[in-house]
This record gives structure tokens, C-alpha cells and sequence, in this order.
């Protein structure tokens, strides 16, 4: 059942106050940002930190300290008890959802963390698929390939990934290690199960390989790589 804050008069004031503010800049935000000057849009996101921070501090004074996602902090690079914190709508929505339940914003169990994962991943080089085996971290990845070690990585999958294909003159997407990025952070912040993990891999691997078959190699190109 959703536990819902108990709010005192001048807390009650504060909320109804910021969720005014908090609604203009979403009509800000919608309307292709045309609807304020940029001078007066600085001014609404300002008074719409000063609110929300002193409605935090007035909530952890009384023994409800709000509490936020762990990606969230994380993504503003500084603590809520910072004016700064609050300097973007979507912190602030989720101190609206913590006043109606205490337990909206707590981060799902990771599920994820020592499991192993597979990814096929096709080189011209070789004609065949190669596997590798891919363990999800508290810090990134470790990945292994068929002769390389195991080799310990970031959250983007640098640098293993990038060695391990190069090494093999694989071709493969720019974007790649963006995408595990992502989706480290998405099995941490959504405690995603190990099979979605591994279906989402298993497209990261077939990106690669059809990047890999589609490389031009004949004509002025035979012999590159």
C-alpha cells in the first residue's frame, strides 16, 4: 500500500506552490520552448529549485528525508540537499511522488551483478561466429573470447570489446559501447531479469555482425581488412 506523507500547513503551501512551477515548465518544455524568453524560462527553473530544495529541507527536518533514485544523484553530480539538484523537472517529480508514497522512488534489486552472458558475434576473417563469454560487474563488464583472457571493462565495455574486435578486423557500429552503457544502466536502475539482459545482448551481437557482413571487401576494398 502507497504511504503517503502527512504534510504540515506550510509544507501543504510549499508543494501546492512548486507543482505550480513545476507544470509551467513542463508547458515550457512542450511547447518547443516558445512560450517563455530565455531570460524569463532561467527565472521559472530557478524558483522551481528554490522551492523544491527548501520543501526537501523542510521534509528531512522532520524526520522524511526524501529519497531519490540512486541513477538519479547520479546523473546531477551533486546531493539533494543542493539547491542545484532540483534544477531539472525530473527530480522534482519524483519529490512529488515521494510526498504521495515514501516508497515511489526506491531503486529496484539488481539482479544482474556476477551473472554470465553469451554474444555471438560473426567475423569476416574467420567465416564463423565467434562466442563470448560477457559477466556483468558492480564497476562494468568482463568479457572473454575464444583465445583472449578475460579482461576487465567499464560500463561502455571499453576497452575488451573494442581490442577483441579490432584484433579480429571486425567492422563494427560507432555507437556500440553507448549501448551497453545503456543497458548497464537500465539492468541496475529497472532490475532487469538475466533473459532480458541476454536478449538485449543478443542484438548488440547481431548489430555487429550484420555491420561486419555488410562492410564492403570486394572491388577497390578487396584486401583492407
Amino acid at each position: 500500500m502507497p504511504k503517503k506523507l502527512k504534510l504540515t500547513e506550510s509544507q501543504t503551501k510549499l508543494k501546492s506552490e512548486l507543482e505550480i512551477l513545476h507544470n509551467q515548465i513542463w508547458q515550457y518544455i512542450e511547447s518547443d520552448q516558445k512560450l517563455l524568453s530565455g531570460d524569463d524560462a532561467s527565472r521559472l527553473y530557478d524558483e522551481m529549485a528554490r522551492k523544491a530544495h527548501e520543501l526537501h529541507i523542510s521534509l528531512k527536518d522532520s524526520g522524511h528525508e526524501p529519497k531519490h533514485h540512486k541513477y538519479m544523484i547520479e546523473n546531477r553530480g551533486c546531493t539533494p540537499d543542493d539547491v542545484r539538484f532540483y534544477e531539472h523537472v525530473h527530480p522534482v517529480q519524483d519529490l512529488l511522488a515521494f510526498i504521495e508514497n515514501v516508497h515511489a522512488n526506491d531503486d529496484p534489486k539488481d539482479r544482474t551483478i556476477g551473472k554470465t552472458f553469451t554474444m555471438k558475434v560473426f567475423t569476416k576473417r574467420w567465416g564463423h561466429y565467434d562466442q563470448y563469454e560477457i559477466t556483468r560487474t558492480d564497476k562494468g563488464w568482463d568479457i572473454k573470447g575464444l583465445v583472449a583472457a578475460s579482461c576487465s571493462c567499464d560500463k561502455m565495455m571499453k576497452p575488451g570489446l573494442n581490442e577483441i574486435l579490432e584484433h579480429d578486423s571486425v567492422c563494427y557500429p560507432k555507437q556500440i559501447n553507448i549501448f551497453f552503457e545503456w543497458l548497464w544502466n537500465k539492468a541496475a536502475e529497472e532490475g532487469l531479469t538475466k533473459a532480458k539482459v541476454q536478449v538485449a545482448i543478443n542484438k548488440l551481437g547481431k548489430w555487429i555482425s550484420e555491420c561486419e557482413k555488410n562492410a564492403p571487401r570486394d572491388g577497390v576494398f578487396e584486401g583492407l581488412i
